[in-house]
């Protein structure tokens, strides 16, 4: 094989003999602004054959590494635009920087263009994998959620993102994400139809803020045409179960996604808008068995809920000249469901088999969560290229609302009912600056402040038999600053890519009941980060990175106060909670620009534990005792965490193409807890394949899957799971418009299945859901194809991480 002869660089760093130069320029559409991702190939004047293709950036900019002294020249490629080609040029003794290049579109219409480049599924970019999912009909009609478990790296268990080698991994959305917003909520329920890649970032740069361990950043699909064009698609889903094991029968269970996006560009003025609403009904099982003091305590929750979610997204772009852009962009999400959840729980002695209390209960739960954000946004573009200052004013306003009345009857304490209403008022703003500057053709210069502002208001009003319970019942005000600056230095050395950063953060938190101070914390952190990257040859290339982060304890992790999901289950807060900080290291090997091996090591220190186990036994009125099980967040450990993750392409001819790869790991957590040293680790491993079969011009089909050994989720020791999907795409109306069918878990094997085992804590845990799906999705394009239009930006909340969690 060609690779086995690159197998001496993974024991020694080899360097090569000859010199190597690096070729850059940049490509303007035909309303010269920079060209987002368009193909641009390295071609040789000998004889027109490309020697490297890559695409541009955000800001049209294109680069070829390790490039030998010769004669070239370079050419563009992209749907509804003719060739582009630059003078052609000789490199010699230096780096070169290339003419700029303008592409214009076509005079052929886009049903009779022929040459299109097509994005690479997998792409290294610098210090991000970017997985191109908007073409994947696997995609089609599913959730971000269903999205992300398909991306190499990641792992959802119980709906918790994990990355390989990290405890923390923050969520971002267009490169923002207010930090107080329930984000995992978001991803469980934004359609994916609207996703156009996502971004995985292990170790992020000083540029973005330095909370969680690492990032994704879900990048939405936006028009990337003018004139008046838009896309409509309508998605249906069917799932039926069988829930013998909590005595509820066969369930049928439905979703349908109807969306719409609209673009409309002249001269200067670019509107922009999209809508969408997912329409749902989902369950979940969790059955659990405790075993205490010669007690058996068998539990079994099944927990079928409803619910409509309602995201929008407006904006407006004004081109005020050549150097000036203004912009204002509207975003929303509106949640509304029901739930009505069923909770039975026996209690056994042991030695005689005897029932010693039965209990049942029913937890009729509604919510709402209403998100506005608005961002006004201004771009200045020096003359000089590459220079450029961005300002960032953001606000945001977020309401949840929670409510649920759980009505229980058991054998030995009767019947009584407990009500329970939370109300979230969340407002946020921030304004961010960025400034960006080469100080020559080798060295970029990247500086920015941000500064963001939090007031949280939590409303908790308990009642039991219509009497209220002050005991229970909180009114919990948080606030948080957040004032940060960053400068970043970027350098090109002959072979070596070069990435510093400092960032430093103040933290000011504050959090009050009625009568006491529960949060007084004000404290400032350094923190770094480094890459380097060796070009080996044109295609082999070797990246060292380092960086330190944090994670800090959301406002309900420090909220005192129990939040109830059944007699026997709740959740409470811990007020005293500190930050964690993670060192992280990381050696990494790219082959033609696709991730190959990568090795990670991570060690965290004041490890937060989201879910620390807790259990106690209460007396009722009339003398009987039953067993309490909660979780409290806590920073009970240190933790070391190795990782390695392994990835190769699969081709055949033109007709197949794809990716496979695994992972190992090993997580290690030492801690004293409850008075007795915690010491556990484990090695897990994952594996994992993505196929796409192309049948004909019109028909394609695609295969996913994943196999995960057993694994360690703080304390719960949990054992494999699964997951197969299959998808068949037909495309029809001239290509406009495309028929998909995916099933999703067609086995049934994503679940979670674990124990916990620790002192007086014996408990068993089962988990699954509705994951296995049918989905037909119908989409169309219209409108005018052929011209450049919206821009891509981010806006003064990105790098804002989710530290919300809210329980629906």
């Amino acid at each position: 094989m060609k690779l086995l002869k690159y197998i001496p660089f993974f024991l020694i760093i080899y360097v090569k003999s000859y010199a190597q130069y690096t070729v850059s320029g940049k490509v303007y559409n035909e309303s010269e602004k920079p060209f987002e991702y368009i193909n641009v190939s390295l071609l040789q004047l000998t004889d027109s054959i490309p020697i490297q293709i890559t695409q541009t950036n955000a800001g049209g900019i294109y680069q070829f590494k390790t490039i030998k002294p010769g004669n070239y020249l370079v050419q563009t490629s992209f749907v509804g635009y003719g060739t582009a080609l630059s003078p052609v040029f000789m490199v010699t003794d230096n780096d070169i920087d290339v003419i700029d290049i303008q592409a214009k579109p076509d005079s052929k219409s886009l049903s009779e263009v022929t040459v299109a480049g097509k994005k690479l599924f997998l792409q290294q970019e610098g210090d991000k994998l970017v997985v191109n999912v908007q073409n994947s009909p696997l995609s089609s009609g599913a959730t971000a959620l269903e999205v992300l478990q398909r991306v190499p790296g990641l792992q959802v268990t119980n709906d918790k993102i994990s990355m390989s080698g990290k405890n923390s991994v923050s969520i971002l959305i267009d490169g923002r994400s207010s930090q107080y917003t329930d984000i995992n909520s978001v991803i469980r329920e934004i359609p994916s139809n609207s996703i156009e890649r996502i971004e995985v970032i292990s170790n992020p740069p000083a540029k973005y803020d330095a909370q969680g361990g690492g990032l994704i950043n879900i990048i939405l699909k936006h028009n990337s045409v003018a004139g008046t064009n838009g896309t409509v698609s309508l998605s249906g889903g069917y799932g039926r179960f069988d829930h013998k094991e909590v005595n509820a029968g066969m369930n049928n269970y439905y979703r349908y996604t109807p969306s719409l996006s609209l673009n409309h560009r002249r001269g200067a003025l670019n509107v922009f808008g999209s809508y969408s609403y997912l329409h749902r009904n989902i369950f979940e099982i969790n059955l659990i068995k405790r075993y205490y003091n010669n007690r058996f305590y068998d539990q079994k929750n099944f927990n079928p809920s409803s619910y409509g979610y309602h995201s929008y997204r407006a904006g407006v772009d004004y081109y005020l000249d050549s150097t000036n852009t203004i912009g204002l962009l509207v975003t929303g999400f509106n949640r509304s469901g029901n739930g009505n959840f069923e909770n039975s729980s026996t209690n056994y002695n042991q030695s005689s088999g005897e029932v010693v209390e039965s209990l049942s209960s029913r937890n009729q739960q509604s919510n709402i969560n209403n998100t506005i954000e608005a961002n006004l946004n201004w771009r200045h573009q020096f003359k000089t290229p590459g220079k450029s200052l961005n300002v960032d004013l953001n606000t945001a306003h977020y309401l949840l609302t929670n409510e649920s009345t759980i009505r229980v009857v058991s054998q030995n304490s009767g019947r009584y009912t407990n009500y329970q209403k939370v109300d979230n008022s969340i407002n946020f703003q921030n304004l961010k600056v960025d400034y960006t500057s080469p100080i020559n053709h080798t060295i970029q210069f990247e500086a920015g402040a941000k500064s963001s502002f939090a007031r949280i208001t939590n409303d908790l009003t308990f009642l039991q038999n219509e009497q209220p319970d002050p005991g229970r019942s909180n009114r919990f005000v948080y606030t948080e600053t957040i004032n940060a600056l960053y400068i970043n230095f970027i350098a090109k050395v002959k072979s070596w890519d070069i990435q510093a950063g400092l960032r430093g953060e103040q933290t000011i938190a504050n959090g009050k009941t009625a009568d006491s101070v529960l949060v007084n914390r004000k404290y400032s952190k350094p923190f770094f980060n480094l890459l380097a990257t060796r070009h080996l040859d044109s295609n082999l290339a070797v990246t060292l990175h380092y960086s330190r982060r944090i994670d800090r304890p959301t406002y309900q992790q420090q909220n005192p106060f129990e939040f109830y999901i059944d007699p026997q289950t709740y959740i409470k807060g811990n007020p005293i909670l500190l930050p964690q900080f993670t060192h992280s290291g990381k050696l990494s090997f790219t082959y033609q620009g696709l991730p190959f091996l990568a090795i990670n090591y991570d060690r965290t220190t004041d490890v937060i534990f989201q879910y620390a186990p807790q259990q106690r036994t209460v007396t009722d009125a009339n003398g009987s005792t039953r067993l309490i099980s909660y979780t409290v967040a806590d920073n009970i450990a240190q933790a070391d965490v190795f990782s390695t993750q392994l990835n190769f392409p699969i081709t055949f001819r033109r007709l197949v193409s794809g990716y496979g790869g695994g992972m190992i790991n090993r997580q290690h957590y030492r801690a004293i807890y409850q008075g007795e040293l915690f010491d556990r680790s484990k090695w897990a491993y994952t594996f994992y394949t993505e196929i796409n079969v192309k049948i004909s011009n019109t028909l394609s089909t695609q295969l996913s899957g994943h196999y995960a050994g057993p694994s360690l989720l703080e304390f719960i020791s949990a054992g494999r799971n699964s997951s197969v999907n299959v998808a068949v795409e037909k495309r029809i109306l001239n290509n406009k418009g495309k028929l998909v069918l995916a099933g999703n878990d067609l086995f049934y094997g994503n679940r979670t299945i674990g124990q916990i085992r620790f002192q007086d804590i014996n408990v068993s845990i089962k988990q699954y859901s509705s994951t296995r799906n049918f989905r037909l999705t119908f989409s169309y394009s219209f409108g005018n194809q052929s011209v450049k239009g919206e821009r891509k930006r981010k806006t003064g909340s990105e790098e804002e991480n989710s530290r919300v969690k809210t329980t629906n």
